[in-house]
């Protein structure tokens, strides 16, 4: 043995009556306090003072960052469009307005309000969707509501590096009475001298900041109250070390000595200078091996380098003044293992120097063994019985029942000692009728195989009368997955049982009367559908009667030309007849007449082939609409016919009607479709959508793409409110009912290209704005020419 160990094994035995005559000292629980306040002060500074406002930033850099990514998105548009137009698929005009139309319906953002606007370099506004009054105008001297020259600025900016930020006051949305503070960022596309901008509301970045701050301090709170639990169960703790080790001044003699635990004394460096008997008899040890020892190589912790570690680790707490801990895992023999809850705690004087240490070590493996079964006693009772308003019971795989809640006791009026400890199928709720028994006993026998039982219990209530009750009877299993008990559950479902076999007569009543009702409904739908097909067919005749009055309109003017040629030609063939008869014919009267005879044959002859050509056209025409056969054409050609054939709605007009569909599209599909599809459309545009306008156009136009042939058909007329627009196909719809509209015409037009030509269609539109129909065909009715 070292002298440094003589030296204390003789001071120790009188360390506790030098600390009774010493002076107070700080208590441990406030030298745990001070520092643990402290560390939550900084914890909330570091929080609201550095990370929150982080926050802001960090959302304004991302928000930034999905502005570019969106605007690169619609440059890439106008640059595929630009590819078409160096092509020569589309020309500048049409490339710019399908841009326009494109990037003017682009929404996002949560409430999909967000959008883009184009405004070109030259300060002008190109395109703005929710202030449409500002397109065409020159916006160099435009200001927001705090003056700034914003497109002036963005101008500049985009000059400058091609793209930037800027700050500036707007219209909220679409909401024109509210004005906020907003981000935009601009991209200018040079090809077409076109700036794109798109923004972001400051407002909408502080409320979604407010909202991720507010997380944060819910999240900062909870941690908090943990850190706050914690601390103030360390503290606790402490207080109690504290205690203890004031008590353990004037007891530790007779507890180290008899105490069952391992104990030991140890010099503030870690050498053993006592061990108590517990201890020394777990591993079979004499004191004089151990005594003199560092406490980290004695026999006790010597199977593993890592518990040594730790175990120094324990120790300097403890030789600093502190309470140190650890649970350590010991492997016995025979392969079982205990746990031991080993502490160093520290031996201090008056002047807080710390004398020794004392080691204390519990054997805490019943202590786990227990907890487990606690955690299976808090779960049965507090999950199953407290406050519950259903009947229950724990049941043995015996079938004795264990325990009974204050409900089912109730409903029978029995107190727990009735029943407690007999056999559950021998209780009062079963009684009645007497073969409930046996059901009762057979279903704990299932449930002891681990079966979940569940069933509707009948009983008979001795004043007359049953009850039904929802019953159930479940297997509790424990940690080695053995069934511990049963679990009984009872629930009343007479009142549910009464109002079931009421429904099931209303029910019963109710299919005879749907039944009628649906039988009657069936023959109106029926007299409807007639109807309907009749009011079809007469909006077709009609059309066909208006292509009949137009054609024979067109062929009137070549005929009544025709018949003047010849009527002319007649009397100069007289005058000739005459100066034949009487001789006085010259050769110069003669070469006159030959002269006028070529001119009246030639304009006759051209206007009789105008009158076969639109003969031709029209008969075509009707018959396809008439026939419904299916053949080949060309569609671009079969328009022409079909406004050849409508001429005589529109010649006097200033109205334009432009054919661009390729010339090289053949089809095979139902020309008589096309015809009553085409008529519809063009009438439709030319009174609804012409009236109160003198010049107005139609363009029609026809594409292929990989899986569809498109149809375009759009006008520039008056266009439509929302609400029409959400009821165009709809049968009976129109806006001219007082003036002989019968509201079929779209609907018709509906359902031939949808069930007629196995296509779509769908309609976009707004007010003065024109309106246009999109026709999606299969790929399957092209021909390979």
């Amino acid at each position: 043995m070292n002298r440094n160990y003589l030296l204390y094994e003789e001071e120790w035995m009188g360390i506790f009556e030098k600390d009774k005559r010493a002076g107070g000292k700080i208590p441990v629980w406030l030298r745990v306090t001070i520092p643990t306040i402290a560390s939550l002060v900084l914890f909330l500074i570091v929080i609201f003072a550095v990370h929150m406002p982080a926050v802001r930033d960090a959302m304004m850099s991302q928000r930034k960052a999905s502005l570019k990514y969106m605007t690169q998105v619609v440059i890439g548009v106008l640059e595929h469009l630009r590819d078409q137009e160096k092509m020569g698929l589309l020309t500048r005009e049409e490339a710019r307005k399908k841009g326009i139309e494109i990037i003017s319906l682009l929404r996002f953002g949560k409430e999909k309000k967000d959008y883009f606007w184009i405004n070109d370099i030259d300060y002008k506004m190109v395109m703005h969707p929710y202030m449409p009054e500002l397109e065409g105008k020159d916006l160099k001297k435009f200001a927001d509501f705090k003056g700034k020259l914003l497109f002036n600025e963005m101008v500049d900016i985009t000059k400058e590096n091609g793209e930037g930020f800027v700050t500036y006051y707007w219209q909220w949305q679409d909401q024109s009475g509210k004005v906020a503070p907003k981000i935009s960022y601009v991209r200018r596309f040079e090809p077409w001298g076109w700036v794109i901008g798109t923004g972001l509301y400051v407002e909408d970045l502080e409320a979604d900041a407010e909202v991720r701050s507010k997380e944060l301090i819910m999240l900062t709170l909870l941690v908090l109250g943990v850190i706050i639990l914690l601390s103030a169960y360390t503290i606790i703790q402490s207080r109690r070390a504290g205690q203890q080790i004031q008590e353990s001044e004037t007891l530790f003699k007779g507890v180290f000595s008899h105490s069952r635990q391992f104990m030991g004394v140890l010099s503030s460096e870690g050498v053993l200078l006592m061990a108590n008997k517990a201890s020394l008899d777990f591993l079979g040890l004499d004191e004089e091996n151990v005594k003199g020892k560092y406490f980290w190589e004695t026999p006790w912790w010597n199977y593993s380098i890592e518990v040594q570690r730790r175990l120094k680790e324990i120790i300097q707490i403890g030789s600093l003044g502190g309470v140190g801990k650890g649970v350590f895992k010991h492997n016995v023999n025979g392969g079982k293992s205990i746990y031991v809850d080993f502490s160093v705690k520290p031996v201090t004087d008056s002047n807080g120097k710390v004398r020794f240490l004392i080691a204390e070590g519990h054997n805490i493996t019943e202590l786990k063994e227990a907890q487990e079964q606690i955690v299976i006693s808090e779960a049965m009772f507090k999950g199953v019985f407290n406050q519950s308003l259903q009947f229950m019971g724990v049941v043995g795989l015996d079938g004795t029942l264990l325990e009974a809640n204050k409900t089912s006791l109730d409903l029978k009026g029995v107190n727990a000692e009735d029943v407690v400890g007999k056999p559950f199928w021998e209780g009062p709720w079963w009684q009645s009728p007497a073969s409930l028994r046996s059901v009762i006993k057979e279903d704990v026998r299932r449930a002891a195989d681990g079966h979940v039982i569940r069933h509707e219990v009948k009983t008979v209530l001795p004043e007359g009368g049953v009850r039904y009750v929802d019953f159930s009877l479940k297997p509790t299993f424990g940690a080695d997955k053995k069934i511990l008990f049963l679990l009984a559950e009872g629930r009343e479902i007479t009142e549910l049982r009464s109002v079931q076999d009421q429904l099931r007569v209303l029910n019963s009543d109710l299919e005879e009367k749907v039944q009628a009702r649906t039988a009657e409904l069936q023959n109106s739908i029926k007299r409807l559908e007639n109807a309907q097909n009749q009011l079809i067919q007469s909006e077709k005749m009609a059309a066909l009667g208006d292509l009949v009055a137009g054609v024979a309109h067109e062929i009137n003017t070549p005929v009544g030309i025709s018949v003047t040629s010849i009527s002319y030609m007649e009397e100069k063939l007289k005058e000739i007849d005459a100066k034949i008869a009487k001789g006085e014919l010259r050769k110069s009267d003669f070469d006159k007449f030959l002269s006028v005879a070529h001119e009246a044959t030639k304009s006759s002859m051209l206007n009789l082939h105008r009158a076969a050509e639109l003969i031709g056209n029209f008969k075509q025409v009707a018959s396809d609409q008439a026939s419904g056969q299916r053949r080949v054409i060309n569609l671009g050609h079969y328009i022409d016919e079909i406004l050849l054939s409508l001429r005589s709605k529109y010649k006097r007009t200033k109205h334009k009607i432009n054919n661009s569909c390729p010339e090289e599209l053949m089809i095979n599909s139902y020309p008589g479709a096309f015809m009553q599809i085409f008529s519809n459309l063009i009438i439709n545009s030319l009174i609804h959508g012409f009236e109160g306008i003198e010049v107005g156009n139609i363009d029609i136009g026809a594409e292929v793409d990989d899986d569809h042939v498109i149809i375009r058909y759009t006008d520039d007329g008056n266009g439509m409110t929302e609400a029409d627009l959400g009821k165009i196909f709809e049968p009976f719809f129109t806006t001219k009912r007082g003036e002989g509209g019968t509201g079929l015409g779209m609907s018709i037009v509906y359902n031939l290209v949808t069930s007629r030509l196995g296509g779509t269609i769908s309609c976009s539109s707004a007010k003065g704005e024109g309106t246009a129909f999109t026709i999606l065909l299969p790929k399957e009715i092209l021909v390979d020419t």
